[in-house]
């Protein structure tokens, strides 16, 4: 990924994410709570996922999934999941968002976002 796309990446990142976060206040949801957070990744091999999962264990996230899937053309990649805890605000910020983006250009994989259960 080079930068020109890791810029558009952060900024298709920060448009989610303020939507997210409007919709979740709206619904009364305290996006300044800590709570548990996955982050998603597709690493483009097993060697690239497991690079990048030890990179985000080193950077205190825990490793909740690390396993090939089908990709939707049939080809296989590596979805990686790590978790930590943090608010929603803090997931959804261009900070993290930024942060988590080069991290996985790294370890040629993509960052696809986050998810908790509220």
């Amino acid at each position: 990924m080079n930068e020109i796309e890791i810029r558009e990446s952060i900024a298709g990142h920060a448009l989610r994410n303020a939507e997210l976060l409007k919709d979740l206040r709206r619904g009364g949801t305290d996006t300044e709570r800590p709570c548990s957070v996955e982050h998603h990744f597709w690493a483009s091999n097993q060697s690239s996922g497991v690079a990048l999962a030890k990179r985000l264990y080193d950077l205190g996230y825990v490793i909740l999934v690390l396993s090939p899937t089908d990709d939707a053309d049939g080809t296989k990649v590596w979805n990686v999941e790590a978790g930590i805890q943090r608010t929603l605000a803090d997931a959804a910020s261009e900070s993290v968002s930024e942060e988590l983006v080069r991290v996985a250009a790294q370890f040629d994989a993509v960052y696809d976002g986050w998810g908790a259960s509220v």
